[in-house]
């Protein structure tokens, strides 16, 4: 947690600190995704750990750096791919 907010405040900072000069800084915050890494792992048990009930795609997390690439005035942001997950207990 202290890692995650750290990184989190060094964004925003680095954000603010370079807007004038047009250069953003995003993340994105992935939460479980299928991937090999996963290939053995009960993906019904898996699926539990996020809100909705699912799994991210690399699609998905490709999507979301897509997404962030284009948005020119977005800056400061993590964006959660996690289904939720990232709001704690549900």
């Amino acid at each position: 947690m202290i890692t995650k907010g750290g990184l989190e405040a060094a964004l925003r900072s680095l954000a603010s600190e370079y807007a004038k000069e047009h250069i953003r800084f995003n993340a994105v915050a992935p939460g479980i995704v299928d991937t090999p890494l996963h290939a053995n792992d009960p993906k019904g048990l898996l699926k539990t750990l996020s809100p909705m009930g699912s799994i991210s795609t690399v699609d998905d997390i490709a999507g979301a750096v897509v997404y962030l690439t284009e948005a020119r005035q977005i800056t400061g942001e993590v964006l959660h791919v996690d289904g939720g997950a990232h709001r704690g207990k549900w």
